[in-house]
């Protein structure tokens, strides 16, 4: 007769992104600006946030704000986002380029409808109320 295997319970619990990061350390790029793989996909971001440079840019680029009002819009101290600023002066190509592709990637968002079940629901009611 054949023995009944028992089988160990398995650990489950949730995945900490902390434990992850630690193992894996923080480049710093500039004063104040840090990369990590594992946080906003490797950007650039301001040190001890996730605030990325691209975010900073943007808003002075397309809102017209000043380093003030973006410090105050995102609650930061003014020396952070100067710092955001001054990675950005220095790599205005790659930091465009990234803003760029976002924009591309959001239209495609749009147009794919994801999410939108509008179009779904009126095909519905037309079908239900074309049956007699």
């Amino acid at each position: 007769m054949a023995e009944k295997r028992v089988e160990k319970e398995i650990e489950r619990r949730k995945p900490n992104m902390s434990e992850h990061i630690k193992g894996v350390k923080f480049h710093t790029l500039a004063k104040g600006i840090t990369t990590h793989p594992l946080v906003r996909s490797g950007r650039p971001c301001i040190e001890g946030t996730g605030i990325m440079v691209t975010t900073i840019a943007g808003l002075q680029n397309f809102h017209n704000m000043d380093a003030q009002q973006i410090a105050d819009h995102l609650w930061l101290e003014l020396f952070m986002v100067q710092d955001a600023l001054n990675y950005y002066a220095v790599h205005t190509d790659y930091i465009d380029t990234d803003l760029q592709l976002d924009d591309i990637n959001h239209e495609q968002l749009v147009e794919s409808h994801y999410g939108d079940f509008s179009r779904e629901i009126l095909s519905r009611r037309e079908s239900v109320a074309g049956d007699p």
